[in-house]
């Protein structure tokens, strides 16, 4: 009996882990995005870990920090000189679906591979966002090495880019968009197995809604506009 006893919380612990691990994280909520060009929505489900302005094709972690081009962040050959860069966590309890931000015509796809993937988070950041608080993700070797695949859709307003970024052991994502591809806003774009990074770059053109530490939907909460 003793022995049964012990056992329990053991055999617990294991089965809840098997439902977040096989069960949970595959869940697929019914989205419902507004349908408005001038806005963009939520790439995932998580936090809001950084929204920085970018000028002149480059964004500083903070006030004393050195320059870092936003190209090597969102993973292109080249990007947009001016505009802002928002930062979404999707952690292990998130949905780990992400969606387009935008609709339109897919123009580029393009990965980018690491010689080693980093942890993304220490483990003071790991307990922040788990925790629902925002940690500096910038100040990471991972945010800036990691593997990771970008995808960028042509606009009325100009060219939004979504950056999944490997949160240490791979990216271990399941895409579903090809270059030439035409979206819908709200639509699937990739499955991300362990959650990481989600970045969003977008032109001038369009003002943040969002603050670091507000929790978005994806395909639901819009997180920039354009200004009319």
């Amino acid at each position: 009996m003793t022995l049964l006893r012990r056992l329990l919380p053991v055999a617990a612990a294991g089965a809840a882990l098997y439902y977040l691990r096989g069960v949970y994280r595959f869940r697929d909520p019914v989205r419902l995005p507004p349908a408005d060009a001038d806005t963009v929505l939520a790439p995932a489900d998580g936090l809001i870990c950084l929204v920085k302005r970018v000028t002149g094709g480059q964004i500083y972690a903070d006030s004393g920090s050195h320059p870092i081009p936003v190209s090597d962040l969102a993973g292109l050959p080249e990007a947009a000189p001016d505009g802002w860069l928002v930062g979404v966590y999707m952690g292990p309890l998130d949905v780990h679906f992400t969606y387009h931000p935008v609709g339109g015509a897919v123009v580029r796809a393009h990965h980018t591979g690491s010689r080693q993937n980093t942890p993304l988070l220490s483990a003071g950041a790991a307990a922040s966002l788990l925790a629902g608080r925002p940690a500096d993700l910038l100040a990471t070797r991972g945010t800036l090495e990691n593997e990771r695949h970008a995808l960028t859709t042509h606009t009325i307003h100009g060219e939004v880019t979504t950056t999944l970024v490997a949160p240490g052991s791979g990216l271990n994502a399941t895409t579903y968009t090809r270059e030439a591809d035409t979206v819908r806003a709200g639509n699937k774009s990739a499955f991300l197995d362990e959650g990481g990074l989600v970045l969003l770059y977008v032109p001038a053109a369009f003002t943040p809604q969002v603050s670091v530490g507000d929790r978005v939907l994806g395909a639901e909460t819009v997180v920039a506009r354009a200004e009319a």
